[in-house]
């Protein structure tokens, strides 16, 4: 309790000591999305009473500067003609420094700017005919006072996203019931051939500014999104030249304050602009401990699948650029990303005949489930862009990451070492080693009487593995996929309402796989190797049309194309004679996504409304073993759904919102190619509400209260899991803000009524062991202490 409250009082006592600086002027520059300047821009000054103490514009260059102003803290308010107004509270002025801001505005009725997405350049939402969901540094910043993984963060934001697991291991984690592709910065997390759903650690979210969310299946960014995009944008340094320090300090604690609760994070990111040169990089810590849910009782291991409890995670990001023209950047970026469990605890098994819970004890898993589970991932990638190459945009991308994901293990038949062996103790890795280039060209509208054509052109070369880290042994053998495809993409605006796009993409893969023998467990069946080829004509077409008066309808056709766990189908194999080459279960899935809706833009008010309908003849189901591993099942498979978000802004002190998602799926059971039983938990989301209120009741406080409510769903059909329905629940969450001159200080409530629940996985859980049992987190505090260095 010390150490807690000696943490404390550095929170609370620094900001306190800081609150004398002060600074004695105010300057800035004002830009558009495109970073151009906006000269003629005003520039108000207004006390916290609401009145305008002084206002000037901007010059030339974009630039203002107030030289003279009153101790005290203001609200400066920003406006151009043809753009959206910007404002930003809290500026503290005093008599000793002077502070630097910039304003980006944003141009009317173009709420967001998706930088890169679905149509592999920089679109206006408003421009794109299927749901997006676009997450802002403001979001992000206040979802991570109480949620520190990118699930949680989307779950709690993003309709259609299902229930996070709270565990290492995403399963069960889908956008409109298939697999999301995660991206940093474009490049694909996703592993094509082995999927251990682990993706969503790969970078810590303090390194992240932007969260772009593309709904529906579409295959412009290659192999893996038929369920959407997922697309993290990392930070960069302030473009006018400034330095831009990010310092974030938290401390994460149960109601109880126990000390094996506790959860410390660190986090530092500096970034600057020098000439032609921009430069950032950080480092970032964090050492969780054991959750707890609402009666006090910590939370049980997910064996096997690994967790985020008792562990510890570093992350190490640079990113940097060269700009040798106006029109030119060279950039690259490395992030270094490491979670691995300490070990310090063991699962103690629950039981669903009598409702004990899955729980924790301190102990050694190591003579039980080997070497802790750990996510170990690099990814790096060089970008060249040239605005004005041929006259066009060029863009080319090269990347490459190698991936790493030790699981644990256990004495399971599954890996004895002879067909009549006893079980032996073993434990499996995924090893994945990704290599990429994506080019991509778009020529101006203005250059050929309204059409805006893009082209673009993918190489991808995946080469992934499964081994059995105790006796090293190749559980899935090195398997190679290879993708080449070619795209085409045209848009074309007729007169001031209607825009129409449409494009194709030609996707080109090969998996390779050697001859190989499986290990015991499957009957030690030599397969014979092959190299099949699949080829894909993917279409997508959509159309915008406003109707005026703020409304706008859109509807759009697309294909996506992943392929299914391939590692899964080949360590199965037990029947000889099979080859590679004819193996029906290794065929892509290629998924077909109609979508429909309604956009309302206009005012303190917006909202978005859409019907979709995701298709696929040849699906990809996870279907779970005795050992409690998942296997693949190929069937037809059909998913329709509703999502709806909305927000308004009744007072400049208060917003309120939410979003909706319902959704229904169902495959095809027994062959006759028609669908028949319900999709099961780990393969389709329940339906949720998410609804919240933003408050600001002084410019040095704000705060965010969030509801979420997750509704029963039942499992019915010929091939439904027996005792896996879904019990709903009901949280809430809290989330506050205090500004200072010494930096902001956030507290986070998450579940704030210490709601007693068991997650959505554990209910589903198709195979209802016992040692899956999960409560969800109870009342959980974070504290956090972002210093402020200069314009933020």
């Amino acid at each position: 309790m010390k150490s807690l409250y000696a943490m404390l009082s550095t929170f609370l006592i620094v900001p306190g000591v800081l609150f004398a600086q002060s600074t004695a002027s105010v300057d800035g520059r004002v830009i558009d999305p495109s970073g151009a300047v906006i000269p003629g821009a005003s520039v108000k000054v207004i006390d916290p009473a609401g009145r305008v103490v002084t206002e000037t514009s901007t010059d030339a260059a974009g630039r203002f500067e107030i030289p003279t102003l009153e101790p005290g803290t203001y609200t400066i308010g920003v406006g151009a003609e043809g753009f959206e107004p910007e404002r930003v509270r809290d500026v503290l002025v005093g008599q000793a420094t002077s502070r630097q801001l910039q304003f980006q505005l944003r141009p009317q009725n173009v709420r967001e700017v998706v930088t890169v997405t679905a149509t592999r350049g920089e679109t206006p939402v408003s421009a794109l005919p299927n749901a997006v969901t676009v997450l802002d540094k403001e979001t992000v910043d206040q979802q991570r006072a109480i949620v520190d993984d990118l699930a949680s963060l989307l779950e709690r934001t993003s309709p259609g996203f299902g229930p996070s697991s709270q565990k290492l291991s995403g399963r069960g984690e889908s956008l409109r019931g298939r697999n999301p592709l995660y991206m940093i910065n474009g490049v694909p997390q996703h592993n094509s051939l082995r999927d251990g759903s682990r993706d969503g650690f790969t970078i810590d979210l303090d390194f992240v500014e932007q969260v772009e969310v593309i709904h529906g299946s579409n295959s412009l960014q290659g192999v893996g999104a038929t369920g959407g995009v997922v697309n993290m944008v990392t930070k960069t340094p302030p473009a006018d030249g400034r330095w831009r320090q990010d310092v974030r300090l938290a401390l994460v604690s149960t109601d109880s304050f126990s000390s094996d609760g506790f959860a410390p994070k660190a986090s530092y990111f500096l970034g600057k602009r020098v000439g032609r040169f921009d430069l950032a990089g950080g480092a970032s810590y964090m050492k969780r401990d054991l959750f707890f849910d609402a009666k006090g009782n910590p939370i049980g291991l997910y064996p096997t699948q690994g967790d985020i409890m008792d562990s510890a995670s570093r992350d190490f990001y640079f990113r940097g650029g060269f700009e040798p023209t106006a029109n030119q950047r060279l950039g690259a970026t490395l992030n270094d990303f490491q979670l691995k469990r300490d070990g310090d605890y063991v699962v103690v098994l629950g039981n669903r005949q009598t409702g004990a819970l899955t729980s924790s004890r301190p102990g050694d898993p190591r003579p039980v489930v080997g070497d802790p589970a750990k996510n170990d991932v690099t990814t790096w990638s060089l970008d060249y862009r040239h605005r004005a190459f041929a006259g066009g945009d060029l863009t080319v991308q090269a990347f490459h990451q190698n991936f790493a994901a030790l699981f644990e293990g256990g004495t399971f038949a599954s890996f004895r070492l002879s067909p009549d062996g006893p079980p032996f103790l073993d434990q499996s890795e995924i090893q994945s080693r990704k290599n990429g280039v994506k080019l991509t060209y778009s020529i101006p509208q203005s250059l050929l009487a309204g059409f805006t054509p893009r082209f673009g052109l993918d190489f991808f070369n995946d080469n992934s593995s499964q081994i059995l880290a105790r006796t090293g042994r190749q559980w899935v053998p090195e398997t190679v996929l290879r993708s080449f495809a070619p795209f085409f993409q045209l848009e074309r605006k007729f007169g001031s309402r209607l825009t129409l796009s449409g494009g194709l993409r030609l996707e080109a893969a090969r998996v390779i796989v050697d001859d190989f023998t499986t290990i015991a467990s499957a009957g030690n069946t030599f397969v014979s190797g092959g190299n099949p080829s699949f080829n894909e004509l993917l279409p997508n077409t959509g159309a915008v049309f406003e109707l005026g008066g703020g409304f706008s309808i859109f509807a759009s056709y697309s294909e996506g194309f992943t392929m299914p766990d391939v590692g899964r189908v080949l360590r199965d194999i037990n029947t000889p004679g099979l080859d590679v080459d004819n193996l029906l279960n290794i065929k892509p899935v290629v998924t077909n996504n109609s979508e429909g809706g309604l956009r309302y833009r206009s005012g303190r008010f917006r909202a978005e409304a859409s019907y979709y309908r995701s298709d696929s003849s040849l699906g990809a189901l996870l279907v779970v073993n005795p050992d409690g591993f998942f296997n693949v099942r190929r069937e037809r498979t059909e998913i329709d759904g509703v999502e709806i978000s909305a927000e308004v802004r009744p007072h400049d002190r208060l917003i309120l919102g939410g979003n909706y998602a319902w959704l229904r799926g169902k495959f095809d059971s027994d062959g006759d190619d028609r669908t028949d039983t319900g999709l099961d938990g780990p393969n389709i989301a329940p339906n949720r509400v998410n609804l919240f209120a933003q408050f600001f009741p002084t410019s040095r406080v704000h705060g965010r209260l969030q509801v979420s409510k997750l509704f029963d769903r039942s499992f019915r059909g010929p091939a439904a899991p027996a005792n896996a329905d879904f019990n709903g629940y009901f949280t809430a969450d809290l989330i506050l803000g205090f500004s200072t001159r010494a930096g902001v200080v956030r507290l986070g409530i998450e579940n704030l009524l210490d709601k007693q629940y068991l997650t959505y996985f554990a209910q589903t859980d198709p195979g209802q062991r016992n040692d899956t049992i999960f409560a969800g987190r109870g009342r959980t505090f974070t504290l956090i202490f972002e210093p402020r260095f200069g314009a933020r």
